[in-house]
């Protein structure tokens, strides 16, 4: 299969970033919404086609009927809100729904603008179509929260006023909602319009509530049960202004809800001068937006007052957080170094140290004697994500070379190989696709270069683990185990460490094929990466997602069947 090259942060972004940094903000707008006109883009090409003929196969893949009383879109409209892109959106919704099963709850927001209020009179004569009437602006948080308490659909769908709704959007989401059962909340894949180019599409991974907590990724299309919503208090802080969707999401991570991943482009994210897709600064409020939705995840701890929400040190004074922990009643730990000169014991030689350990709910270190550590600061962050994270069994960490490439940064079974880091040979200043490198998320696996495990779990997997297995290449045996024991495996690049030795030269062929066929059942794994997107070429696109992946081809060996 020929895969479609497609990166989301390619060195020339990165390049176009760093020129643009010294400029005054209006013509940093204006370049950033340009520049796909004025810079011809390969990668806009690819997706172009790549998208048009995913919207022709969907249109006989999903085939139901709307449903009277199961949709409500909400959308706040105020005067800053581009008259020619709300009328776009009555467009989409219009059309596909003819028959009006879904209503479309607006919030005239204190509008004053003649034109719009011209718009909104003429959608006023649609029946499905409900016109709220606020005299002053309420803001975007008490906007939603009328449209919300106004909507009468099962399902409610946040839309701004100036973005994209894809025409097949409710119709693909009535499809998963019925063949899902009913989940509280739902999200989708998403792009960005550039004038009239689509552009930037966010093929996401399946529910992780580490990622969330690092970044509302499940926003856009977000679907949420309307009667959940108002029972967990949605849009009511004003102090999550900037946020309000996020908040949302994480009030449902709270309550203990997992959503469903649609792995379907349906909202279309329009950059323009007025919108956070152009630049997030356009809002002032938005920090500290993002800093009352994580210390709302905090306060509904027991253990609360041992962590606090800080900049991330990867960017510095952006809106990037992460959560800090002290260094108070942390759990034992004990360091097991993997030499990189000499021979190492089977794994299994480890049994007393992790049984001892594991009656004092202890931790196991593992590093590699080739590795620089770049500070102590990793043991309170493994300490973190064991705690803000219960069924997290290993965390491991982000390894670069002496020239600056990433060599290790999580790994995903079955892309780039039987089990790779996707990210490797990026530059440690690239933040990855859609920044998912600086950012802690779950993956399949992770390199016991830099790594940290709970003693219990170590245990439990020596005891089931393969004669034939080597200590080097044990992260991978760890994860699939982890998979299948319904556990989680954690990537955090705050534990970082510089290395020039080749891991891989530790690790003989014949043990990866006897992994891939021990767990041929589990590989490739689609959880934390899109089936949308390459095996062979990480983060391209796949020509043709509904393929099936042909099967590996194991030969026979001895030891785990």
């Amino acid at each position: 299969m020929r895969d479609i090259t497609l990166r989301a942060a390619p060195s020339f972004q990165a390049n176009w970033r760093r020129f643009r940094r010294g400029l005054p903000a209006f013509v940093k707008g204006v370049l950033r919404r340009k520049a796909e006109s004025w810079i011809p883009s390969r990668e806009a090409t690819v997706y172009k086609q790549w998208r048009a003929a995913r919207l022709h196969e969907r249109a006989s893949v999903y085939k139901d009927q709307l449903q009277p009383g199961l949709l409500s879109v909400l959308t706040p409209v105020w005067n800053g809100s581009p008259v020619r892109y709300l009328k776009t959106l009555a467009e989409l919704l219009i059309a596909q729904n003819s028959s009006g099963a879904c209503e479309w709850i607006v919030l005239d927001n204190g509008c004053t603008n003649p034109a719009l209020l011209g718009c909104l009179r003429e959608l006023a004569n649609y029946r499905w179509i409900r016109i709220e009437r606020s005299s002053l602006n309420v803001g975007i948080t008490r906007g939603l929260r009328r449209c919300l308490e106004t909507a009468s659909g099962r399902y409610v769908l946040p839309v701004d006023a100036d973005d994209y709704l894809y025409p097949d959007a409710l119709r693909v989401i009535t499809s998963w909602i019925n063949r899902t059962n009913y989940p509280p909340l739902l999200y989708t894949d998403e792009d960005k319009i550039s004038g009239s180019k689509f552009v930037q599409p966010y093929l996401k991974p399946d529910w992780d509530p580490v990622l969330l907590l690092n970044s509302a990724y499940i926003a856009h299309l977000g679907i949420v049960d309307r009667a959940k919503a108002l029972e967990l208090g949605a849009y009511s802080d004003q102090n999550t202004e900037g946020s309000p969707d996020w908040d949302l999401f994480v009030r449902f991570l709270i309550a203990g809800y997992r959503a469903v991943h649609i792995p379907e482009i349906l909202y279309g994210w329009r950059v323009h001068a007025h919108s956070t897709a152009d630049d997030a600064a356009i809002k002032p409020y938005i920090q500290s937006s993002q800093r009352a939705v994580l210390q709302r995840f905090l306060d509904a701890r027991p253990d609360s007052l041992k962590f606090k929400v800080e900049h991330s040190p990867l960017l510095a004074g952006a809106a990037h957080w992460r959560f800090v922990r002290d260094g108070r009643e942390q759990k034992p730990i004990e360091t097991v170094v993997i030499s990189t000169r000499g021979k190492n014991d089977h794994p299994r030689a480890l049994f007393p140290l992790a049984d001892r350990l594991a009656q004092k709910d202890g931790l196991v270190h593992f590093v590699s004697d080739a590795i620089q550590v770049d500070d102590s600061g990793w043991i309170s962050e493994a300490n973190a994500l064991f705690e803000l994270h219960p069924d997290t069994v290993m965390v491991g960490g982000r390894v670069r070379n002496r020239a600056g490439i990433i060599t290790e940064a999580g790994q995903i079974f079955g892309v780039g190989g039987v089990c790779c880091s996707p990210n490797a040979g990026r530059s440690v200043l690239d933040p990855g696709y859609f920044t998912q490198i600086w950012k802690q998320r779950s993956v399949s696996a992770v390199s016991v270069q830099f790594a940290v495990v709970k003693a219990v779990f170590l245990k439990s997997l020596l005891q089931q683990l393969p004669s034939n297995v080597s200590l080097p290449f044990l992260g991978a045996w760890a994860g699939a185990y982890a998979l299948r024991t319904g556990q989680r495996v954690i990537y955090s690049p705050y534990l970082s460490g510089v290395s020039d030795f080749i891991w891989h030269a530790l690790i003989d062929s014949a043990e990866v094929q006897l992994f891939e066929c021990s767990n041929r059942d589990i590989i490739p794994d689609l959880r934390y990466y899109s089936k949308s997107l390459s095996l062979s070429t990480p983060f391209a696109l796949r020509e043709d997602p509904a393929a099936a992946i042909p099967e590996s081809n194991c030969s026979k060996l001895s030891g785990k069947p």
